[in-house]
């Protein structure tokens, strides 16, 4: 079941584009929040249409929202932003610091216009020496070091193959956001708050960096592994591929047991979590020849008898499929423009009261509620609207 009121009676103003502010923007409209997302004429948010991923992008992160078509190239178009701030609570932006600086969007700006605006804004760097640096999230994950301990070792580097860095400065966001909204109620007060790309990046690597403080120990790449335990990674099974993290001594005796490796439990090399860390390469090695000859299924049935933690590699056909996945709930199905063009996609994690917020409608059509949202937040008349479309102030 899904639930969407949390944050009913809560208005986004919406100046976001591309992975990170439109994810900020769909957790609130799960919630229940009324987002207005106000995108630039002629063809709105730039990941509408991608090369190579088309509008998944778009469609993933922009369900339910409503979606005004605004030239803030137009001095008139800033000062209906304004206004419209001016009825919401929550301004979201993820512009450039050039773009930001040259429509002059300051928090004081909006606060003039509304003292209990709560105005977040998504940066790449955030500010210092690269804060003009133009920022994706592989750019991000190699700033922050995260590509250096991700891939092969010693040294074959590779990115994370999801949108890490952008997704996790949204959550930090919402998380401003929200506890921003508790204060507001204490305060009647809003509050200017930055999420920084590279600063979400840089919080992965806490341990990383605490790590190379107390050992002085450059990290390499992990592979599929992990430093402070073996047998553990991904391993060959009958044709297929099962991740296996036997992560302590209680761990291995269970393991040893339930496939009947009474050798490997004998041998002294591998008697403690040090001692099988230290022998890592040799005795994977030697499981991995072991695992091999067995099935899929059998292997499966044994580690979760045993409560050794594992999983299949899932490819993202498999998904569709994963007994795990379908009992969640949190593929669905999905539409866009007004049925012609059907999905499915993941939806929120959350689940509060038992129940999963989602919120309800598809991804709107480029300016899809301009009309309405100037009509019925702002007043303006038809003959006012048809104006500003023969401006190209609005579209």
């Amino acid at each position: 079941m899904f639930m969407t009121a949390i944050l009913k009676g809560i208005r986004v103003l919406d100046l976001t584009h591309v992975i990170s502010g439109p994810t900020a923007t769909q957790i609130l409209a799960d919630l229940g929040a009324e987002v207005i997302k106000v995108e630039s004429p002629p063809n709105g948010d730039i990941f509408r249409d991608t090369p190579g991923l088309g509008p998944s992008c778009f469609l993933t992160l922009n369900r339910g929202k409503k979606s005004v078509m605004i030239n803030l190239k137009e001095r008139r178009g800033v000062e209906l932003l304004l206004e419209l701030a001016s009825v919401s609570d929550v301004f979201v932006e993820n512009l450039s610091p050039e773009a930001s600086r040259k429509l002059g969007l300051r928090y004081q700006l909006f606060k003039k216009v509304n003292p209990r605006i709560i105005h977040c804004r998504i940066t790449s760097f955030g500010e210092g020496p690269y804060e003009k640096v133009p920022a994706w999230d592989p750019v991000l994950q190699a700033a922050a070091g995260i590509m250096s301990v991700t891939g092969h070792p010693p040294d074959d580097y590779v990115r994370a193959g999801i949108s890490l860095v952008d997704m996790t400065a949204a959550f930090h966001a919402v998380i401003g956001i929200l506890a921003a909204l508790v204060e507001r109620e204490r305060s009647g007060k809003g509050v200017f708050i930055e999420a920084s790309m590279f600063d979400a990046a840089l919080y992965y690597m806490g341990y990383w960096i605490t790590y190379h403080d107390l050992f002085k120990k450059e990290p390499i790449p992990l592979g599929t592994t992990h430093i402070f335990a073996s047998p553990y990674g991904l391993f060959d099974v009958g044709g297929e591929k099962i991740y296996i993290a036997v992560s302590g001594d209680e761990h291995w005796r269970r393991f040893c047991s339930g496939f009947k490796l009474n050798d490997f439990l004998q041998k002294r090399d591998y008697s403690t979590n040090e001692l099988r860390v230290k022998n890592k390469e040799r005795l994977e090695t030697a499981l991995a020849d072991r695992l091999n000859e067995l099935s899929p299924a059998y292997v499966m049935r044994i580690l979760r008898r045993e409560r050794i933690p594992h999983a299949p590699l899932n490819k993202v056909s498999d998904l569709s499929n994963d007994p795990q996945v379908l009992s969640r709930g949190m593929v669905r199905s999905q539409h866009y423009s007004r049925g012609q063009l059907r999905y499915r996609t993941a939806v929120n994690p959350l689940k509060i009261g038992n129940l999963r917020p989602c919120a309800r409608g598809s991804p709107p059509r480029a300016g899809e509620q301009t009309d309405d949202v100037l009509r019925e937040l702002l007043g303006l008349s038809n003959a006012e609207i048809s104006e500003l479309k023969a401006l190209r102030v609005v579209k």
